[in-house]
């Protein structure tokens, strides 16, 4: 189960969302920092935008753990955006149903900085912000 999802994001392009039916329940609830849809084509919308924002989309899967009907995957995604490089580390929890299909994604990654951070007014609000709430380790 969990070996068909990582193939699909560590070959993750136009051609490999083909595959979707074969991964993904009919019913599938997925959530991200920006994106939260029910349902295949809503998935597949998703992941088609993803791949026309962002270029160069390159996912090394990290580490598994799995059970019968959950697993996590730890990623690292390497893009482009505004011709810029830019790299998250995340995380995904997936359910499966009976019959091995995935009918719950979650994804867990920090959007402040790689994405906002990509904007200049909004890039310099997001530090601004994580200096003030940085704690001080008196040294």
């Amino acid at each position: 189960m969990i070996s068909n999802f990582v193939k699909l994001i560590s070959t993750f392009d136009s051609d490999s969302l083909k595959e979707l039916p074969n991964i993904y329940s009919p019913t599938i609830e997925y959530e991200d920092p920006i994106n939260k849809v029910q349902g295949l084509d809503h998935l597949h919308l998703v992941f088609e935008e993803t791949l026309k924002i962002f270029s160069g989309i390159e996912i090394q899967v990290k580490e598994t753990s799995s059970t019968d009907h959950t697993a996590f995957v730890r990623w690292l995604m390497a893009y482009r955006f505004r011709k810029k490089e830019y790299s998250i580390d995340g995380v995904t929890h997936l359910e499966f149903d009976s019959s091995g299909l995935i009918c719950k994604h979650k994804d867990y990654w920090d959007a402040s900085f790689p994405l906002y951070g990509a904007f200049p007014m909004l890039g310099s609000l997001m530090r601004a912000i994580k200096k003030m709430a940085t704690v001080k380790i008196p040294r």
